[in-house]
């Protein structure tokens, strides 16, 4: 009978590899939040011990983080790089195979909560559990991306699913192991839990301190270790992390929201459909107990000003537990009336609605990388014995770029932040890729032309007059400037 669910389950196991990959694939380039993480994956590959070479010592970012994380991806992706080198294949395919690496640990992880959910509900809140994954955008469209919240992702839900099992050593040493090497603000989450079960004497204070000690000192330990060589100082990353975000409250210059905005916003947007069925999931005691933490922790995160989805983006898959709970009401009483199938038509349409969603949000994702698409349009363009020195503004090297996209090493590349355009050093330049902006384009035009235009995602249109009334709007959003030829501006001055 075992291996007969088994059997049944791995077609979900398929479909939620499938779509994260599908994610992957259709957005292969990424955005600043994400360059640390892959920019030092790529050095850990390629750079290996050569330090002086890495990229973030030219651009250490706000706050500094963790190798850790990039350092396993880097493990777990060094075949592929051995073999990709032998057959000489361009680096960005080791770029696909670093976030699809990240991609499969959390799927492992969904999956690894989808059998204690299997084992304490039923299969079919495990299957609508994982059907509800699935069809949400953001889980699946976060799932691949190098975000330092990602990468505590997987270890949340393990942690997570420990607590759910009542296997508090497991779950207390994962939980010290990702508030202090990943995500500090953590600790509210798995506090919550850890509060809710002392005082429900499931756990007591004495086993707490027996896995919460030596836990909390080598994981310590480890990110010291680790970081202290990477960034040749003495470094606890995420203890500076905390000091920024939260005791400074620096993290407000880059934006803050609404006391609600996760409420009213996030959620909405993250959970689509399925989050019209978590009232109803909550009719089961037991969701209560689950979701009690996982609303306890949007709400004291909400004291901070500075709010992004991808902060609470592990409740997601806790929120579309319960919503499941909720969807299996309706479907398992289906042959009672016709209410009921009423409602079962509703459940898979909602599941429908949310695909379709997705996939707008994915066609629109699609489009908004044009700095990547600027860099790889260039390596198309021209051959790759062309004498190369291209220049990277910060709106491409924000839209896409990254080193995996230096494909060609007689090429040079370069991305500092101090060039002026109306600098004599411009013309050391043999192309530009910069943001297509009238003005900027206007200041060059004595030393450079532009070669090719990239488009990007501008807005979403409705015309009901036409079939599907949706349509997306794309502008000119970076552009390749290469350098005039001295007889190129001899006929200018004519």
């Amino acid at each position: 009978m075992a291996e007969k669910r088994n059997v049944l389950g791995l077609p979900l196991l398929f479909l939620l590899i499938a779509v994260a990959l599908l994610h992957l694939l259709l957005c292969p380039f990424t955005k600043v939040e994400e360059s640390f993480n892959l920019q030092a994956a790529h050095d850990i590959l390629y750079h290996r011990l050569n330090f002086d070479k890495y990229d973030h010592h030219e651009f250490p970012g706000v706050v500094p983080r963790t190798f850790l994380g990039p350092l396993l991806l880097s493990v777990l992706c060094s075949p592929f790089v051995f073999l990709s080198s032998l057959l000489d294949a361009p680096k960005f395919y080791t770029q696909l195979t670093v976030r699809a690496s990240l991609g499969v640990c959390v799927i492992g992880a969904l999956w690894h909560m989808q059998r204690e959910v299997r084992r304490q509900f039923g299969s079919t809140v495990a299957g609508l559990f994982c059907l509800t994954c699935a069809s949400q955008f953001h889980l699946m469209f976060y799932s691949t991306r190098t975000l330092p919240n990602v990468f505590a992702l997987p270890l949340v839900l393990v942690a997570f699913t420990s607590w759910m099992a009542q296997k508090y050593g497991q779950f207390i040493s994962l939980s010290a192991f990702v508030i202090i090497v990943f995500r500090s603000e953590l600790c509210i989450l798995m506090g919550l839990m850890l509060l809710i079960s002392l005082l429900s004497r499931k756990l007591g204070l004495l086993q707490l301190l027996y896995y919460a000690v030596p836990a909390g000192i080598l994981s310590l330990a480890l990110t010291v270790a680790i970081d202290t060589i990477f960034w040749r100082k003495l470094l606890w990353p995420e203890g500076q992390v905390l000091w920024y975000n939260t005791i400074l409250n620096k993290s407000s210059n880059w934006g803050t929201s609404p006391f609600l905005w996760y409420f009213y916003s996030t959620v909405p947007r993250a959970l689509g459909c399925t989050l019209l069925f978590v009232p109803l999931g909550l009719l089961d005691r037991r969701m209560r107990l689950l979701l009690l933490p996982t609303l306890g922790f949007i709400l004291l995160y909400s004291l901070l000003p500075h709010k992004e989805m991808r902060f609470i983006m592990y409740t997601f898959p806790v929120l579309s537990l319960v919503a499941a709970r909720g969807c299996s009401f309706i479907l398992c009483n289906y042959q009672k009336s016709w209410m009921y199938k009423l409602g079962s038509a509703v459940v898979v349409g909602q599941l429908l609605i949310n695909a379709a969603y997705s996939s707008i949000c994915l066609y629109v994702s699609h489009h908004n990388y044009p700095g990547g698409r600027g860099l790889q349009e260039l390596h198309r363009l021209l051959p790759v014995t062309a004498d190369v020195f291209v220049h990277i503004d910060t709106y491409a090297a924000e839209t896409g770029v990254s080193r995996f996209l230096e494909q060609n090493r007689n090429w040079r590349y370069d991305k500092r932040e101090d060039l002026s355009l109306t600098s004599p050093e411009i013309k050391m330049y043999s192309h530009l890729l910069m943001e297509a902006n009238a003005t900027k384009i206007q200041l060059l035009q004595h030393t450079h032309q532009p070669l090719a235009f990239i488009e990007g995602y501008s807005n979403i249109a409705f015309n009901m007059h036409h079939f599907p009334p949706l349509s997306v709007r794309l502008d000119r959003k970076t552009v390749l400037m290469e350098r005039k030829t001295a007889s190129g501006q001899r006929k200018e001055g004519l």
